[in-house]
């Protein structure tokens, strides 16, 4: 059986989005939508804390915690779900530092899952290789380049079909090789300028 790795890659990516959405830091109308909708419920407000000043206070305590953390608290809250828990009085909206727990603790899990998923995605995910640019490695690399040019040049050379050089042509090609060399002169020209010496050195034998 075989596993379409792009489709596989691709599914875990976006279940890493949706996870990572979830876990975006709550926004201000959503403290202020759940705590209506607790109130909605008929839970109380804590005592000691202003109605005016509800949305503020739970604001700064809820401050970065996960959103999704929020949702589920608050629903549990309302169904009771707690009840259990002897900081939490049913019927009432918790004390904002005790809301802030009950948040961070119901988005463990899709922390912990997000993060199952993105050991499954570096598993599954071919290892990218890394190419050693090192100078080390630039310059064997740049030797061998150069080494298979010479080489290639030669080749070529030898490859020429030998043939006598008659007099006026070795005199012809020992003019040529008085000319003053250019600055740079490449492997293939210096291998044809020691073909043409063999050449003229040939004639004179």
């Amino acid at each position: 059986m075989t596993t379409n790795l792009p489709a596989q890659l691709s599914t875990l990516n976006r279940e890493i989005t949706a996870l990572t959405e979830r876990l975006a830091p709550v926004h201000e109308d959503a403290v202020l939508r759940s705590l209506g909708a607790m109130q909605a419920a008929g839970m109380t407000i804590p005592a000691g804390i202003d109605p005016k000043k509800l949305g503020a206070v739970y604001g700064y305590a809820l401050s970065g915690v996960p959103s999704c953390g929020l949702s589920v608290a608050t629903q549990k809250l309302i169904k009771g779900e707690y009840a259990g828990n002897p900081d939490i009085l049913l019927g009432a909206i918790p004390k904002p530092p005790i809301l802030a727990a009950l948040c961070r603790l119901e988005a463990r899990p899709v922390a912990d899952e997000r993060l199952r998923k993105r050991d499954i995605l570096e598993t599954v995910r071919p290892a990218e290789k890394t190419v050693d640019r090192s100078p080390e490695v630039m310059a064997r690399i740049r030797a061998r380049i150069n080494q298979f040019r010479q080489e290639q040049a030669a080749a070529k050379v030898n490859a020429i079909v030998h043939e006598p050089v008659s007099p006026e042509r070795a005199e012809a090609l020992s003019r040529m090789l008085e000319l003053p060399d250019a600055r740079n002169i490449s492997a293939e020209q210096m291998a044809y300028r020691r073909k043409i010496q063999t050449d003229i050195e040939g004639s004179a034998a």
